[in-house]
């Protein structure tokens, strides 16, 4: 029976077989699980958390198909394509020109002193975005290579065991 244990991408973690042994399903299902959840722990402790939203978004699947047991952590798929913007220029890093459209503001206070609340007119105006890279996804499943690998290959030899 081939067994092959791999690391694909930046958060998943599959074990492959060619033929599905059914005796030792369970005892691998759980293991990808255990550490499906224990990469979720990790991403989220890694997280920025200004406001705890993007925290919120992030969540873990075990997919359990026929050919292979896949644990996936990644941002929810139901958030508006802004907050994907947001969130990959909070784990890449972004050194870009970004526009900002002309809106209003409430100020109540100018030159140092306070005064009533007046609401003004700020022009459309381009800014450099420099945001360094949190590393946040790819982060937590550093590191957790090896220890995936050595877990799933101890959970066949003790069923192989059996």
């Amino acid at each position: 029976m081939d067994f092959d244990a791999v690391i694909t991408g930046d958060r998943a973690v599959v074990a492959r077989f060619t033929e599905w042994p059914k005796e030792i399903h369970d005892t691998l299902f759980e293991r990808v699980k255990k550490l499906t959840d224990e990469l979720y722990g990790r991403v989220r402790a890694l997280a920025p958390e200004k406001s705890g939203k993007l925290k919120d978004e992030i969540i873990s699947k075990v997919f359990d198909d026929p050919e292979k047991i896949k644990g996936m952590v990644t941002l929810a798929g139901k958030l508006p394509r802004s907050e994907y913007i947001k969130a990959g220029a909070l784990e890449y890093g972004s050194h870009r020109s970004v526009k900002v459209r002309k809106y209003q503001r409430t100020i109540t206070e100018a030159y140092g002193r306070e005064i009533p609340p007046t609401r003004i007119d700020v022009d459309a105006y381009a800014r450099v975005a420099d945001v360094e890279a949190r590393l946040f996804l790819r982060g937590g499943l550093a590191g957790m290579e090896e220890e995936a690998k050595a877990e799933l290959t101890a959970a066949m030899n003790e069923r192989l065991k059996d």
